[in-house]
């Protein structure tokens, strides 16, 4: 409510009336009681026209409040109740305003924001303005080595003109600044890149700012800036270098990879960009630069001297000797010296002087012995510039490094494999642009796709994955003020053109997958030979595209051709990452009609996406993949579901009880193109167990939104903290507890504690490695539920859906039926709440019924498909495609069955209609067809063009502010709006970005704020959410992470001498494990002892060698994986172990989904490593289970010999869990002997 205020001293400042009104408000009579909120309320003072007042205001104006209630209220105090407000002896008058709604901006914000004391913002104006004010002149600039030894060289300089550094309080930059040819070039860096700081005076006389960054910083260019003059002082000078000529809403800079001064910086950027030392003018500006940091909440300025000189490290000289060396090494030798070098854990000269030996090597060694020694010694000399040893900031510490790694994998004559048996694995090559260099990381095994296995595994080494990505491998972000497809044009397509080239090899752009095309990931593959008939042949990008099958003249997609990004989306089906299972011949393949109804003029499918097969097939793919991954070798029966890929199709296979025989039935709707020689039955998934439900904050809103109560959330959030923090009272717990949320699992934890509870070892209390790890564990999930609203609801599951074939569902009707790993069968009953997310529009969650157990006679009492949702395929319309324009072609559905008592809470008070989800209109090309080029120009376009995030969080947040919630006409057009995006990589038609609705106004809900700040001290930012997800947001606080590393098992820690936070591997590491404790050790010793002897003197040193050998390869790769997994390219940036072993990353980050995907991959690469260990454990065919249990027991003792080295904890967990598999499966034997 408005009201208006009249008879205010001119002499009074709008401060003065606030905090006057204030007073009144927040005592009594107005205020309630004392612990009642603040009321925050808004005075705006009318501007004088006419005749001279001191504070320019005509005596009166408009006070606001967020209610009617609250605005009649106090008029009735302070109007008609005989209570006066004065200023400076005058009483103000206040009566109802003529528009007593008032403005609806300023009703809203004082709705939502707190109050905040005006003195506050006045002094928040001051310091910004005296921060803008502050400008640093440099004289010049250097960008140079950090070295090993403690010594800045300047590898590239320059003084450039009018020259300066300033701080941009928006973006929290520094920002360096100088003019050259009418061009503003700009050295940017952010607060979170910087890993050291000093402002010092060399030699006691040169002012010197240095800069020690975590990553690269950014390089821009302002176009046609006219330089700035001198106008008496260099402060009126520098004032209008920052400010320029043009209003700063109309300049639009370009990123550029390197500065044109200095001169050779071009050469220099990709390998010393984080180092950046700035000469200042005098010893006034480095003072300026002192109080400008403290200003900008940036206190940590050491005042140390940091020596300096010139190497020429990076030289013309030493660039253009180290490319042809390079480039004459075999190109798995070259990719490994290149990623030590673009890695920053050498300079080119300390290469250089390797160079000669690595040559001499491949004179006695064969290249993959090469290759995988300087592997390992990548992973050591990395380590060297962040130890505390004197020894390894030595000059010679790079070549002793070198020797010792020789000389230690010479002392192993022959190198055994410790790869686990998968034949859909293959060695993954990964390259990653950033704006300023590449890194190189691998090979690692991951799985493989149709491609990669269509040639001999020699040729794995030509295929490379390339990600075009910021520094610090995110996701680009670009600032609103760049031309971001100028940047993308200048920086990635030169590549995707013309070829990327590394150590004199050059790659073509091939593919991509389509998931990987969302993490801006691409294939490039460089030419090869191959034998056909007698003679070689070459094998090159096109001559691949060409093989893949036939895009042109499709009857079903005649335009595909004529689509660059559906012809892409095709191309990727083959790309996509499978296990290779069994083949059909062409007379084992039916061709059935889908499914389909036409309502209101627009066609239906229902069986979109799915086939069948027959219950031969489905049981021979498992026995294929259970034969090459032991892991599966385990679980009984066989999935009734699988996700494929044959031929040119995509989607799901179900079981059809009818069909006899071999026999696989393909749909009109999974053929997307003509490849009949490729007949393999490749497996994208096994739908062999049953996925537990998790909410999300969009699924919240809408639930919230269509009647769900807020306390029902709550119960089940309130019931996960609790379990949470009571899963450190026993390992029991804490098993449960890693295993729901899919912690631990690569390292079979839960399975390993579950083990060790049995046998009566109940808790690790005081093991620090195990309690540093669990505490990782509590932290990841309690960020998943206060970040992201992840509320495991138990009861409730996530299937894959597929069609009732047979037609016994009723339209509205399902069937589900849940079969937990070796579990018990049981079937869903009664009404189901049914979604698929993402979930974005109110028609996306319905009510449908579950049928329960198979009725006699049924379908599904012949064949129960256990782990899927079955849907019917009658009536006006599928069910899929109303849960956000679902299909069956693996989209997984979730369902909470509110029969069940515990989740009667989720039944919907309203439903709403389903969206239409028309398909998208797709771009295509005038009149010719689609060449690789024009792919290439889709992956560019797709990295700038990409408003998928940007629409799903403005409907989250318009959702939040607006009254009418998840039904607010924005809300709707973003639903609309969201389907396009989610079509654009296979449509090729962008969302148009000025079609997306803006936000009701400028301040966010708190649950929207960066977990890197603080969204407490940002009141003027962030209000408080009154939604369901805002609610659920504040009532979890995430422990202190004032020091979250401490005490965690790192690679080394950083140096001592200039960097802070000396010390050894951990601070823990005179702490030796429980598992060495008497009580401990014994028991498990007791286990053992009942089936071996747990001292052999005939065989032990054979099985502690074997032991120590593993444990060397194990440590390596794993201290590869905690490099290369991390959301930094810094020099000193690496995983713990703990990270490792849990399967999670402890650093913030302003990109979550990329963390999410890099958690992702970090499981992935160390259940392919466990898996490799367990197996050699296991040992050879032929083998007993004693066997296995003999080494496992001895990497055992050689993990607890090892002690807190790096990766001995984490192997000693993987040694264990062999003991208990090997005990199971030695009981398991004698069970099945005394049963004959």
């Amino acid at each position: 409510m408005e009201i208006f205020m009249k008879n205010v001293s001119f002499d009074a400042t709008r401060t003065e009336v606030v905090l006057c009104i204030a007073q009144q408000l927040h005592s009594p009579p107005f205020l309630a009681s004392s612990g009642a909120a603040l009321v925050n309320f808004h005075v705006h003072l009318l501007k004088n026209k006419g005749g001279f007042k001191p504070q320019g205001h005509n005596g009166s104006g408009f006070l606001t409040f967020a209610t009617r209630d609250l605005g009649l209220r106090f008029l009735s105090i302070y109007r008609s109740g005989g209570i006066f407000i004065s200023i400076r002896g005058k009483a103000i008058q206040f009566a109802p305003s003529n528009k007593q709604n008032g403005r609806s901006d300023v009703v809203e914000m004082v709705r939502i924001m707190p109050y905040v004391d005006p003195r506050i913002q006045e002094e928040e104006t001051r310091r910004s303005e005296e921060m803008a004010n502050h400008r640093v002149a440099i004289q010049t600039i250097q960008f140079g080595w950090d070295c090993r030894d403690g010594v800045f060289s300047a590898e590239s300089e320059a003084s450039p003109s009018y020259c300066s550094l300033v701080f941009d309080e928006e973006r929290r930059q520094f920002r360096v600044q100088y003019f050259h040819q009418n061009n503003r070039y700009i050295v940017a860096i952010r607060f979170s890149q910087i890993d050291t700081l000093t402002a010092h005076r060399y030699l006691q006389s040169e002012p010197v700012i240095l800069f020690i960054l975590l990553d690269p910083p950014t390089y821009e260019m302002e176009p046609n800036s006219t330089a700035p003059r001198y106008d008496g002082t260099l402060e009126d000078s520098v004032r209008s270098l920052l400010l320029g000529s043009a209003p700063a809403s109309l300049r639009i800079r370009n990123q550029i990879s390197a500065l044109p001064i200095p001169q050779d910086h071009e050469r220099v950027a990709p390998y010393a960009s984080l180092a950046l030392r700035l000469v200042c003018a005098n010893n006034i500006e480095l003072e300026k630069f002192r109080k400008l940091s403290k200003l900008a909440g940036f206190p940590h300025v050491a005042s140390r001297e940091y020596p300096f000189d010139r190497r020429n490290l990076f030289s013309q000289e030493a660039v253009d000797e180290y490319s042809q060396w390079v480039r004459k090494l075999p190109w798995t030798v070259a990719f490994q010296v290149e990623a030590i070098v673009r890695k920053r854990s050498v300079d080119l000269r300390e290469m250089l002087g390797l160079l000669p030996d690595i040559k001499q090597l491949l004179r006695r060694k064969d290249k993959a012995w090469v290759s995988s020694m300087l592997r390992d010694f990548g992973t050591k000399v990395y380590s060297l510039y962040t130890s505390d040893s004197p020894e390894d900031s030595a000059p010679d510490a790079v070549r002793r490094c070198f020797d010792k790694v020789v000389k230690a994998f010479e002392s192993q004559p022959q190198r055994r494999n410790f790869k686990p048996t998968d034949g859909s694995l293959y060695e993954s090559l990964h390259v990653t642009i950033t704006p300023t260099t590449m890194m190189l990381d691998g090979p690692y095994p991951e799985r493989s796709n149709r491609v990669i296995r269509k040639y001999d595994p020699v040729h794995q080494e030509s295929f490379i994955r390339v990600t075009f990505a910021e520094e610090g491998r995110l996701q680009y972000r670009f600032d609103r003020e760049i031309d971001s497809r100028e940047f993308i044009q200048s920086r990635v397509g030169p590549i995707l053109f013309d070829g990327l080239v590394i150590a004199g090899r050059k790659f073509e752009f091939l593919a991509y997958s389509q998931s990987a095309l969302k993490e801006h990931s691409v294939w490039f593959v460089k030419p090869f030979q191959i034998l056909i008939n007698g003679s070689e042949e070459w094998v090159r990008a096109h001559t691949i595209i060409k093989s893949l099958g036939n895009f042109d003249n499709l009857e079903f997609d005649p335009k595909l051709p004529y689509c660059p990004a559906r012809y892409a989306a095709r191309l990727s089906q083959a790309f996509t990452a499978t296990d290779a299972s069994v083949s059909v011949n062409v007379e084992e393949i039916i061709y059935l009609d889908d499914i389909e109804v036409e309502t209101n003029e627009q066609k239906y499918c229902f069986t979109d996406g799915v086939g069948t097969m027959s219950e031969e097939v489905a049981r021979e793919i498992w026995r294929r993949l259970r034969r090459t991954r032991k892991r599966l070798r385990s679980v009984r029966g066989h999935p009734s579901a699988y996700q494929v890929r044959v031929m040119g199709s995509k989607g799901m296979l179900s079981v059809d009880y009818k069909l006899r025989g071999r026999a696989v039935c393909l749909r009109p709707s999974m053929i997307k193109f003509e490849a009949p020689e490729a007949r393999d039955i490749e497996i994208a998934r096994a739908f062999d167990r049953p996925t537990p439900y998790f909410l999300n904050r969009p699924l919240i809103m809408l639930l919230e939104g269509l009647g769900v109560d807020y306390r029902v959330f709550k119960k089940f959030q309130d019931r996960a903290v609790h379990e949470t923090e009571n899963a450190a009272l026993s390992l029991g717990k804490a098993s449960k507890l890693l295993e729901c949320y899919g912690l631990g699992s690569s390292f079979r934890l839960p399975s390993v504690m579950n083990s060790l509870d049995k046998v009566g070892i109940s808790h690790l209390n005081g093991d620090k490695f195990y309690e540093k790890s669990f505490e990782f564990a509590k932290n990841h999930i309690l960020r998943l539920l206060k970040n992201h609203a992840r509320i495991p609801v138990p009861g409730a599951w996530t299937l894959v859906g597929v069609a009732d074939v047979h037609e016994y569902l009723k339209p509205g009707e399902v069937f589900a039926c849940i079969r937990p790993l070796n579990g018990k069968a049981f079937f869903l009953e009664g009404p189901v709440v049914i979604s698929r997310s993402p979930t974005i529009h109110p028609g996306d969650i319905q009510l449908v019924t579950a049928i329960g157990s198979p009725p006699p006679g049924s379908c599904f009492e012949s064949e129960p498909l256990a782990n899927t949702v079955v849907f019917s395929v009658l009536g006006h319309r599928p069910l899929p495609s109303c849960l956000g324009g679902g299909d069956l072609d693996g989209d997984i559905y979730n369902v909470i069955p509110l029969n069940d008592p515990d989740l009667r809470g989720f039944n919907l008070k309203k439903t709403h209609a389903p969206a239409s989800y028309a398909p998208a209109q797709k771009k295509l090309l005038d009149g010719r067809k689609s060449t690789m080029r024009d792919v290439a120009e889709f992956v560019m376009d797709y990295i700038v063009s990409d408003v998928l995030g940007i629409i799903a969080i403005n409907w989250l947040i318009i959702a939040d502010q607006s009254d009418l919630g998840i039904t607010d006409p924005d809300c709707i057009q973003l639903a609309n709006l969201h389907s396009d995006a989610v079509d654009y990589p296979k449509s090729g038609n962008p969302v148009d970005p000025g079609k997306i609705p803006r936000l009701k106004h400028r301040i966010k809900p708190d649950w929207n704020a960066p977990e890197t700040v603080d969204v407490h001290k940002l009141t003027n930012k962030y209000y408080q959410s009154e939604r369901a997800i805002g609610r659920l947001f504040r009532a979890i606080d995430l422990p202190a992470e004032n020091r979250p590393m401490e005490g965690a098992t790192r690679i080394s820690t950083r140096r001592g001498n200039h960097r802070a936070g000396a010390g050894s591997v951990s601070e823990f590491s005179d702490q030796p494990s429980l598992f060495g404790t008497d009580h401990v050790y014994e028991t498990i010793e007791t286990c053992v002892q009942e089936y071996i002897a747990t001292e052999d003197p005939f065989h032990q040193q054979r099985f502690l060698d074997e032991a120590e050998e593993m444990f060397s390869h194990y440590s390596t790769e794993l201290q590869g994986i905690c490099i290369t997994h991390t959301l930094s390219s810094a020099r000193n940036a690496a995983l713990t172990e703990e990270e490792a072993m849990i399967g999670t990353i402890v650093q913030k980050t302003s990109q979550p989904r990329r963390r999410t995907d890099m958690i992702s991959r970090l499981r992935e690469t160390t259940d392919i490593l466990v898996r490799g260990m367990r197996e050699t454990l296991e040992g050879e065919e032929g083998e007993t289970e004693e066997d296995y249990l003999q080494r496992a027991w001895y990497a055992w003792q050689v993990a607890l010999e090892k002690g807190r080295e790096f990766g001995a904890q984490s192997f000693g967990w993987v040694a264990l869990g062999g003991i208990f598999e090997a005990i199971r499966k030695i009981e398991e034997r004698e069970i099945g002997r005394r049963i004959r």
